[in-house]
């Protein structure tokens, strides 16, 4: 692209295209939903990035239980008078 271009869009002469936003995100190594969410402000920034760190915590806790599933054993699952206290009548 001709400089000439992309001085216009720096002086806010001309739109950016989106086009040119997926050129300047794969320009740093990033994409386009990126530069969108970082220029949308940092409430949209945190909460993109809270979704993502919950999805990460999700992960990892899922990973954790499947590796030791006995360390995640519910007590009535192990109590010797749960059938017996789940026949007898709620008062």
């Amino acid at each position: 692209m001709r400089n000439n271009y992309w001085h216009v869009r720096l002086r806010y002469e001309a739109p950016l295209t989106t086009s040119d936003v997926e050129h300047i995100a794969s320009t740093f190594g990033l994409t386009s939903l990126d530069i969108y969410t970082r220029a949308l402000g940092s409430d949209t920034d945190r909460a993109y990035e809270a979704r993502e760190r919950e999805s990460r915590i999700t992960d990892d806790l899922i990973d954790r239980i499947a590796a030791h599933p006995e360390d995640y054993d519910v007590a009535a699952n192990r109590d010797p008078n749960a059938r017996l206290e789940a026949e007898t009548p709620d008062e």
